[in-house]
């Protein structure tokens, strides 16, 4: 069976009402492809920074450019029966040039556009699924979170801060040799599914106290892997009134999913 065949993908993006009142435009973008190497990613445009939504779509273009581009290195580092030591090796060398092709497509697109490469800052958290191993990558303040088959829920990178604020490092050029990038794998016979996100939604998607998430994550994940969840209906949770009643909820909001697919749930009585 091909790879992409057991994992369902679902993303979205919806702007923040704080930004609707500003006039800022949405600065987030997303990523979700279940076929052929299932990946997601979340890009976060700074909010200080005025062309970041573009440099967030650039992102989110080039990291699907690069997982095509890198397939044969996946290949090796992914779905290979070798070492977990020697997968951790490959991955982290995979994922520092996804960095770098992401902070290229944030100077390229500076260049093409107007203003300074700072001007398109965002920060980026992503995820490259393989038939041993799946690769996490992450810069900044979005958040990974993974369910596994036996019904756990958690970060795959605990928070740099006690309340989830790790605010202060972007894509750049120079990011993955500074190690400002957080990068590990897991096995993939544990997942079940993952789901990233951007900083808006972890104000009630995560548990800033513990740093874990929220329910509603598994029970997301869960949705998406029966086929419950559609974007509709995940663009819905992002736009409800939840946000509004919320001081915090404001932010631009981005939620990007990877499910083992499974059967629709029976229909409850």
């Amino acid at each position: 069976m091909a790879l992409g065949a057991s994992w369902r993908a679902l993303g979205a993006s919806a702007i923040g009402h704080d930004h609707v009142r500003r006039e800022q435009p949405l600065q987030d973008a997303v990523a979700a492809v279940a076929a052929p190497r299932p990946a997601v990613a979340v890009c976060d445009g700074a909010g200080s920074a005025p062309r970041s939504h573009e440099g967030a779509q650039a992102a989110v273009r080039a990291f699907r450019v690069a997982v095509a581009a890198m397939e044969p290195l996946l290949a090796d580092a992914l779905d290979a029966d070798i070492s977990r030591d020697y997968a951790e090796d490959l991955w982290r060398f995979a994922a520092g040039w996804i960095v770098r092709a992401l902070a290229a497509a944030r100077e390229e697109a500076a260049r093409e556009g107007t203003g300074r490469a700072e001007d398109y800052a965002f920060t980026f958290a992503g995820a490259v699924a393989g038939r041993t191993r799946t690769g996490f990558v992450q810069v900044g303040d979005g958040a990974l979170c993974v369910l596994s088959r036996g019904g756990w829920c958690g970060l795959v990178f605990e928070p740099e801060k006690g309340d989830y604020a790790n605010t202060t490092h972007f894509v750049e050029p120079g990011t993955a040799e500074a190690d400002a990038h957080l990068a590990r794998t897991l096995p993939t016979a544990d997942i079940a599914g993952i789901l990233a996100m951007s900083d808006g939604p972890a104000v009630r998607m995560l548990d800033l106290v513990r740093g874990q998430p929220a329910p509603v994550v598994a029970r997301m994940i869960g949705d998406c892997a029966s086929g419950e969840l559609d974007r509709a209906a995940l663009l819905h949770y992002l736009t409800g009134p939840r946000w509004f009643d919320d001081p915090r909820g404001g932010d631009d909001k981005s939620i990007a999913i990877l499910a083992r697919a499974h059967g629709r749930r029976e229909e409850r009585a």
